[in-house]
């Protein structure tokens, strides 16, 4: 070391040295030239600064109040930071870094979209996102979403290959590889499916349709390979709605079934055509009697025919006595019913007489029932023949029953037994009596 130190300076054989006063310390001192000249640089035993920057440690800081640290390459050199942690701050005066450097490429945020390929979205709360133009593709949608109000799009699709939905303007349609696709809506629980207004071409139902309590309105029986059906059309003013048999078939009937004793029921009902068996028909009512005796009346006292040989025991319709003859029709049920009494008279007089005929239904006289005839006399032939019908309504239980009153008691009710012949000749009832219900 050299010995000629003398206060701050140096002899002139040194003065090319610099020197620190009494040494270092942990404060930072100056650092003198040989010559004693102060210079910028300061040194302690831990750091060291020149002006406004000091090194300490791992550290480089600036000294001065709000002081940058510059950090400025010559010519073409660079900076080169092999890792960088920046925790405040900002970084100004820079070239803008390229996106393949993991930067924008960009200095302005209106820039960087572009660049990045964002559009004109702008920046903004995650819930308060509002897309107004441009296009999203390749996005998968996942999960659940919530607070969405609604959705606007030109399509939607679901993303499967071989049997998935797709949403246009107002069209769901199914779509996919496959050649069938079923669309399935399926409420949880006991919930409904709810329409506000269906227009279906060929809806399939597979089990029936429920009211708007969900109890059961009408079930469908399926026939694998049904060529026959049922079609209802709608009509306008002044016309019925038509329920037709449509199909296949040339010639196709409509059944109607009605469960154990029930039956069909029917309001109103008009048969325009075909036919109705009898034997289906309910509440049918008919039968036919006779008399094959001679029968004599009175001048003054009105006697009842007598009708004493059931012809067609029919149903609803008996021949019941009057306590003496069988002479009153009985009917059953109430309804309307045609009469149609057949009368053979004869006359042995040598002069024509009338005899009246007229009908009473349950003790009382028939009004407006009354036909007068006149029988020829015996030289004319002394016969002749009554026929009429009647149209009655009855209550349940009453009876008709037919009276007639000769002039004279040469006129009488006559039966002629059968010949035998040749030729063969029936026998001629002295009355006879049918009748049919008809309501």
């Amino acid at each position: 070391m050299p010995t000629n130190l003398t206060g701050s300076t140096i002899a002139s054989t040194f003065d090319q040295l610099l020197h620190v006063d009494d040494g270092p310390t942990a404060t930072e001192k100056t650092v003198y030239s040989g010559t004693g000249v102060a210079t910028a640089l300061k040194v302690g035993t831990t750091s060291a600064s020149v002006d406004n920057v000091q090194i300490d440690g791992n550290t480089v800081r600036t000294l001065d109040s709000n002081g940058n640290l510059v950090l400025s390459p010559n010519g073409t050199g660079s900076v080169a930071i092999a890792k960088a942690a920046i925790t405040g701050g900002s970084v100004i005066d820079i070239t803008d870094l390229a996106i393949a450097d993991g930067g924008t490429g960009a200095s302005t945020a209106a820039d960087a979209r572009t660049n990045l390929g964002l559009g004109s979205i702008a920046t903004q709360a995650s819930n308060n996102v509002s897309i107004t133009g441009g296009t999203i593709s390749g996005v998968t949608f996942s999960g659940t979403f919530s607070g969405i109000t609604s959705i606007e799009a030109t399509t939607f699709a679901t993303s499967a290959a071989a049997a998935g939905t797709n949403l246009s303007g107002n069209t769901l349609a199914a779509d996919g590889t496959d050649a069938n696709i079923d669309i399935n809506i399926t409420p949880k629980g006991t919930g409904r499916t709810v329409v506000g207004a269906l227009s279906a071409t060929s809806p399939r139902v597979i089990t029936g349709v429920n009211d708007t309590n969900g109890n059961e309105l009408l079930k469908v029986t399926a026939t694998a390979s049904a060529v026959n059906e049922m079609t209802l059309a709608n009509a306008a003013t002044g016309n019925g709605p038509t329920l037709s048999a449509t199909g296949d078939d040339t010639n196709i009937d409509i059944n109607i079934t009605p469960k154990g004793t029930g039956e069909v029921n029917v309001t109103n009902i008009d048969v325009l055509s075909g036919k109705v068996p009898f034997d289906t028909i309910t509440g049918r009512a008919y039968a036919a009697f006779s008399d094959i005796t001679d029968q004599t009346g009175s001048t003054t006292v009105p006697a009842a025919v007598k009708f004493g040989t059931t012809e067609v025991a029919g149903s609803g319709i008996t021949m019941v006595t009057d306590g003496s003859n069988l002479t009153r029709l009985t009917f059953t049920a109430a309804g309307t019913y045609v009469v149609a009494p057949n009368l053979q008279f004869t006359n042995t007089d040598t002069a024509d007489h009338d005899v009246t005929i007229w009908f009473v239904l349950n003790g009382t006289n028939i009004t407006r029932s009354a036909t007068k005839m006149s029988v020829p006399k015996a030289a004319d032939g002394g016969s002749a023949f009554f026929q009429i019908s009647l149209y009655i309504t009855v209550t349940a239980g009453q009876y008709v029953q037919v009276f007639w009153l000769p002039e004279n008691v040469a006129v009488t009710l006559d039966h002629t037994a059968a010949a035998a012949g040749p030729p063969a000749v029936p026998a001629i009832p002295s009355a006879i009596i049918s009748s049919e219900r008809i309501a």
